[in-house]
């Protein structure tokens, strides 16, 4: 027999395998039908087990009501044959077309197991004095979770399932954490959530009549009560108000027209005027109402208040919803108020008859709204109220006429039946759901918050409480938080001695983390240290082993600075000596070449003064003219070298043999004489 925490499974094969361009919403179940006749005991199957065999398989319920409807259709498309009046089996047809759905469930069995593991674990983790909720059924706890948000509560509205089962708060808290922190930390396993999620909207669709699916919902009014319109204007916090955006977005997109009544409006002007007016008293406030804490969490002003009242006429029209008045026709269409009023006081236990009031008047309304129609699709009824409240649902469903739609159903149910008819419109709506239900299953009951602000003053006017803790426990997010966390939202666990538990376990969240990061700042520290340690180590050779380093390398630096100044005076050496021959050699050639010059001067003087002593001592006539030019010759080549351009070539001759005679000399002293020394002589 399969457990109720197979749904899990059944509900992400159902997911897994919807076809939304079906021609008719049944055919996606014809699958699970066909599976179950194929692994039953006995090839022919009685018609009144089938339901039975899908369930233990699958865990999905389908209404016995509507297994003929499947049969009719899986038999017109020959894959199944009546063998009497009672009983069915496959033909060839269905045997050889039959789904594979063998794989898929052993897939998401092993997928169902991690998360039940993970759940086991978180469970461990943070609620260890607890773990005795780990000897439940896990996986049908998490089932119920769903069916919380969809199956059961769609339900319940149409008045075929009994009320939620208050005893199990405690574990339905657990599961709404848990499925919270899977949206913060663990997006592969929440994902899971989602789909299982998605085949649960899609199952508690089987309720209805689904015939009219592919309508429009031209023809319908989708009428809010005044605490899912606090939702869709954000006034109870973000997530509330995403998923409820999402669901009215995806009413209009179908075609349904989204209003209010203007006494819903009047009465949510006058919660917000009460919010303002609780914000003004500060920590002393004991409110309890979800739009309270909101604004009290998020340190809004009264001011802040006053803003969105003057605001709400805007707010509603930038959301999409229109204020309408109370249709007229009571004597025509109305309905026995006071009745009416009756089934709803025993359902909901109001904290004001106001509000009460207000109820009944909008279910009177969308009564008349209907104008006498009383078909039981939702497509065909005109008129419905949705709600947060399942108590008022229930209220109704009591009243109500059990050939018609419901007057009022969940936001839950709301959801699940507009997704249904077209998934691919919104695929965020389910995801948005789910978020939405764990957020509102973490929240306290505005009769338990009231309860246990009472223990709280109770225990401030004894002074066991101080006035500082008591603001903390009851109008701080942390106070809120491990109040739940402390009682599970069980009505029991609210006892005098709980706000001292729900105190030690704000201020443990409070130094826990702290004290977490105190430990882990040490272990850092510690680190630190040992790096520090090793690192001075490494820096104290690095410095030795650079202190020895740059001693070498002034050593070296002194050296080369001694070889430079050696090498300075031995170049300085060099090219003083190379000076000194050069200089000598060109004293030597001006010597030999003034020297040859002075001689042949002298004789050019001897030459020309014995040519005149000859002209002057002898009469021969005929040596006068040979002797007179030997004269002219002498005289001229003693004056020759007096001349610039004669003292020019003298220089050069000289210059010649200068440079000969220092090649010479270098030579000889060793000196490479084709290495140039002008640059060398300065």
């Amino acid at each position: 027999m399969a457990t109720p925490g197979s749904a899990l499974v059944g509900y992400a094969i159902l997911r897994a395998n919807y076809n939304s361009q079906a021609p008719n919403y049944l055919d996606n179940f014809a699958p699970f039908v066909l599976s179950a006749i194929s692994s039953a005991p006995s090839a022919i199957v009685e018609r009144h087990s089938i339901a039975t065999l899908v369930r233990d398989a699958f865990g999905v319920d389908i209404p016995v009501l509507v297994v003929p409807r499947l049969l009719r259709r899986t038999t017109r498309e020959g894959l199944t044959e009546p063998v009497g009046t009672d009983a069915v089996r496959l033909t060839p047809k269905g045997e050889r077309g039959l789904p594979d759905l063998t794989s898929a469930l052993s897939e998401y069995r092993r997928k169902q197991a991690e998360l039940v593991h993970e759940f086991a674990s978180f469970i461990g983790t943070e609620f260890p004095e607890h773990e005795e909720l780990t000897t439940g059924d896990l996986a049908a706890n998490l089932a119920e979770f769903f069916d919380r948000q969809a199956v059961s509560v769609l339900k319940q509205s149409l008045g075929r399932e009994a009320a939620p089962d208050a005893t199990k708060a405690g574990i339905q808290y657990v599961v709404a954490a848990f499925v919270a922190h899977l949206a913060a930390r663990d997006q592969v396993h929440f994902a899971y959530v989602v789909e299982a999620a998605k085949g649960a909207m899609l199952a508690s669709v089987l309720e209805l009549d689904t015939s009219s699916m592919n309508e429009s919902l031209s023809g319908l009014t989708l009428v809010l009560d005044t605490p899912v319109a606090m939702d869709a204007l954000g006034h109870h916090g973000p997530i509330p108000a995403s998923a409820m955006t999402h669901v009215l977005d995806m009413a209009r997109q179908q075609g349904a027209r989204v209003v209010i009544f203007d006494h819903s409006v009047s009465e949510m002007d006058g919660i917000l005027e009460a919010i303002e007016g609780q914000l003004r008293r500060g920590g002393l406030s004991r409110a309890t109402s979800a739009g309270y804490l909101h604004y009290a969490e998020i340190g809004a002003s009264p001011a802040d208040l006053a803003v969105a009242r003057e605001h709400l006429p805007d707010q509603l029209a930038d959301a999409g919803i229109s204020v309408v008045d109370r249709p007229e026709d009571y004597h025509k269409y109305g309905l026995d108020e006071e009745k009416l009023d009756e089934k709803i006081h025993s359902r909901v236990h109001y904290l004001q008859d106001a509000a009460r009031v207000n109820d009944v008047r909008s279910l009177s309304a969308v009564h008349r709204l209907r104008r006498g129609e009383r078909s039981k699709a939702l497509e065909r009824c005109r008129a419905v109220m949705m709600t947060s409240n399942i108590n008022l649902v229930w209220g109704a469903v009591d009243f109500r006429d059990e050939n018609s739609f419901p007057l009022a159903v969940t936001a839950e149910s709301v959801a699940s039946l507009l997704w249904a008819r077209s998934p691919a419109l919104a695929p965020d709506v389910p995801r948005e759901m789910v978020l939405a239900t764990a957020y509102v299953g973490m929240q306290p009951s505005p009769t338990l918050w009231a309860k246990y602000v009472a223990e709280i003053e109770s225990l401030e006017a004894s002074g066991r409480v101080s006035a500082d803790d008591a603001v903390v426990l009851r109008s701080t997010r942390v106070g809120r938080d491990a109040f739940m966390a402390e009682s599970l939202g069980e009505a029991d666990a609210v006892i005098d001695e709980l706000p001292i538990a729900v105190l030690e376990r704000v201020r443990g969240a409070i130094s826990d983390p702290l004290l977490g990061e105190v430990g882990e700042l040490e272990s850092r520290l510690a680190q630190s240290d040992a790096v520090a340690n090793h690192a001075t180590e490494d820096w104290l050779r690095q410095v030795e082993a650079r202190e020895e380093a740059e001693k070498e390398a002034a050593a070296k630096a002194a050296e080369s600075s001694e070889l430079k100044a050696r090498l300075h005076a031995l170049e300085s050496s060099e090219v003083e000596k190379r000076k000194r021959i050069r200089d000598r050699a060109r004293l030597i050639a001006r010597r030999r070449v003034r020297g040859v010059a002075w001689v042949i001067r002298s004789a050019a003087l001897l030459l020309a003064a014995g040519a005149v002593y000859v002209l002057v001592t002898s009469d021969d006539l005929s040596t006068r003219g040979p002797t007179l030019l030997v004269g002219i010759i002498g005289i001229a080549s003693f004056a020759l070298p007096f001349m610039p351009r004669l003292d020019a070539v003298l220089s050069l001759i000289e210059e010649r043999l200068a440079r000969r005679g220092e090649r010479k000399r270098l030579v000889d002293t060793g000196f490479d004489p084709a290495v140039s020394t002008e640059s060398e002589i300065r």
